[in-house]
């Protein structure tokens, strides 16, 4: 079998990475150069007639459109015509059209329900519209059928670190490195999990392994980006966004990260500033992303812009979560507006979900 025709079967293996700063990141959608052909589509790759072919040659409307012929040309039938629905599911995936990829990777399952490639794609659309449990139900069928599907248990690893589960993400990611030692992506699964679990050293040591794997690894960056926040080394911290920044331009928790790294170190007006312009790009790559908010907000708390502070802060908390950071700042931001009422009501309740942001925050340069 061609190159060629394996390349379109599979979607490769996500980042694992939920930026830290977010809860969800949506996974970036490609088609990989895949030998799994062969075992998971029980030898449909003996079929050479020209719509199957093209079908499997084709990307994105092209692809649609060839498999679509092949599909309805009756010619087709088992094992073949489930892989045809699987790079035409792959298709409609790239194009972010998932209830149309899930209808192709359902009929491939039903046509050959050994076809470990149409589980696995079919999990990756779910972990990419946050349906974590539904997509650990399909990589463990992946994984039923083809134990040693490396891909499958670092996706599964991203799934379970999306819902906080980190030491089954850490099983997951480790036996992904255990069948694939050069996967990068699965030491930056390890690494989130680890981050997670306030573990930095080991956190630390996985990334560093996937940068060595893959320089250009954006992913790695941001974690350690992260990590050196949570080590309250600030100036590393910047290094590390400025990396992700750099290969990544579009990437917005790299900007909001720099931008919380840069204003907590930040005293004068132009380090301020720059915190400031970090957080802009981060909300014009991300509108309404309540962390960044939440983060501009401390930099206007730190620009003594209380008016400008509480209105972001108002925001971080109506699209988001009510973060102990984003009550704690509107607090502090409505005391120094002389609005005791409000501020020591928002302080009581930061001070209720984490008592230890009254000196998180002294730690940052801000206090009442």
């Amino acid at each position: 079998m061609s190159t060629a025709v394996c390349r379109i079967l599979c979607i490769p293996t996500f980042n694992a990475v939920q930026p830290l700063s977010m809860t969800v990141a949506a996974s970036r959608l490609a088609l990989c150069v895949a030998a799994v052909f062969l075992a998971a589509s029980g030898g449909a790759a003996a079929a050479t007639a020209e719509d199957l072919e093209a079908c499997y040659k084709a990307q994105r409307d092209a692809a649609i459109s060839a498999c679509t012929a092949a599909i309805t040309s009756k010619k087709h039938q088992g094992a073949e015509l489930a892989t045809a629905h699987v790079v035409r599911g792959n298709a409609y995936f790239s194009k972010g059209d998932y209830d149309a990829a899930i209808r192709d990777y359902d009929e491939a399952i039903r046509l050959n329900p050994k076809n470990a490639v149409a589980f696995y794609n079919r999990g990756n659309v779910y972990n990419s519209a946050a349906q974590y449990d539904a997509a650990i139900s399909n990589f463990d069928e992946a994984i039923r059928i083809r134990p040693d599907y490396a891909n499958a248990f670092n996706n599964r690893c991203s799934a379970y670190n999306a819902k906080g589960e980190y030491d089954l993400a850490i099983r997951d990611c480790s036996q992904a490195l255990q069948l694939d030692p050069k996967k990068a992506n699965a030491f930056v699964g390890l690494g989130n999990a680890y981050n997670r679990k306030h573990d930095y050293d080991a956190a630390m040591k996985a990334y560093d392994e996937a940068i060595q794997l893959d320089a250009d690894s954006v992913s790695a960056y941001l974690g350690r980006c992260s990590v050196y926040i949570g080590k309250a080394n600030y100036s590393s911290a910047i290094e590390n966004c400025d990396k992700a920044i750099k290969l990544q331009p579009t990437n917005s928790s790299a900007w909001n990260n720099r931008c919380w790294s840069r204003a907590i170190i930040g005293r004068q007006p132009q380090e301020l500033q720059q915190a400031m312009d970090d957080c802009t790009e981060a909300l014009r790559l991300r509108p309404n992303d309540p962390y960044t908010f939440d983060t501009r907000g401390f930099v206007y708390l730190k620009m003594n812009e209380f008016d400008k502070a509480i209105a972001d802060y108002d925001l971080s908390l109506s699209f988001g979560p009510k973060r102990p950071t984003s009550l704690y700042g509107r607090g502090i931001a409505k005391l120094k507006r002389g609005d005791a009422a409000g501020g020591n009501e928002d302080i009581k309740a930061a001070t209720e979900q984490k008592p230890n942001i009254v000196e998180e925050f002294k730690d940052y340069g801000v206090q009442q």
